[in-house]
């Protein structure tokens, strides 16, 4: 008996990933044409494209590289401490303070854009206030990642097991807790670096001339209607980007099974 139930899934399945792919895969075949238009196939192939990017936006890749890295590594502590301490504790003013704390994941960029502009204006020339934009955003990312696995039982008890030995709280959180919720930290630590190595709606009211970031590029490769350039920049984008979602995932699996297993 035919199953159309399970026929009418996959069919499904067949056309959201066509949707999603035959876009991208148009966008790299048209990175390596010698000719953006209805007979581009028919034009020959380069890498031309590719050199441009390096050329033109090669400082901007760089800029974004360094944003991201800092953002990841100011996260890392900042995340991690905070969502420890907050593990510690039950009280409803922590909780609300909780909530607080990932507002910036609820709030429009424009609006964070506007705000960080009005108060520290002086910083943005150098490119530190899109730095400051990006810690904000993608801080509650690692903060409820490890604090969901520091809330787990085992974790708890490993915490009061050290402190009855009589560990101090940097003693238990760098020599014991650290080291256990390693797999939470490398994921929330990939999600910060995807999120502000593709972030767009806050950074384009945050740049300046000479401090562009890797959307922000892409958007005025496309703009200028250098579509060649924009498709390859596409290219170079997804190269960085696609690895990092895959590692992200074995990460998560990793962390559920260290979870499910010690429970």
């Amino acid at each position: 008996m035919i199953n159309w139930g399970k026929i009418l899934v996959y069919m499904l399945i067949l056309v959201v990933s066509a949707f999603i792919i035959l876009p991208i895969l148009f966008t790299i075949v048209g990175s390596f044409s010698a000719y953006w238009g209805t007979s581009m196939f028919s034009k020959g192939w380069t890498l031309k494209w590719y050199q441009d990017v390096f050329r033109y936006y090669g400082d901007t890749i760089l800029f974004t590289f360094i944003i991201s890295l800092l953002t990841v590594l100011i996260n890392i502590i900042l995340g991690t401490m905070t969502a420890y301490r907050f593990s510690q504790s039950s009280s409803r003013w922590m909780k609300l303070a909780e909530e607080v704390l990932t507002l910036p994941l609820g709030i429009p960029g424009v609006a964070t854009a506007l705000a960080l502009i009005q108060t520290h204006a002086m910083f943005r020339e150098d490119g530190y206030l899109i730095l400051i934009g990006h810690i904000i955003v993608t801080f509650p990312l690692m903060f409820r990642t490890v604090l969901g696995t520091l809330r787990t039982k085992n974790f708890k008890l490993l915490d009061e097991g050290a402190a009855s030995l009589g560990a101090g709280p940097f003693y238990r959180f760098f020599r014991v807790i650290l080291p256990s919720i390693r797999s939470a930290v490398l994921s929330g630590a990939m999600l910060v670096f995807l999120l502000s190595l593709g972030e767009f709606n806050m950074t384009f009211f945050l740049y300046t001339p000479l401090r562009v970031t890797l959307p922000v590029g892409l958007y005025e490769a496309y703009a200028s209607l250098r579509i060649e350039i924009g498709s390859a920049y596409t290219v170079i984008f997804l190269i960085i980007a696609i690895p990092l979602m895959f590692l992200l995932h074995k990460l998560n699996q990793t962390s559920a099974l260290t979870r499910n297993g010690g429970s």
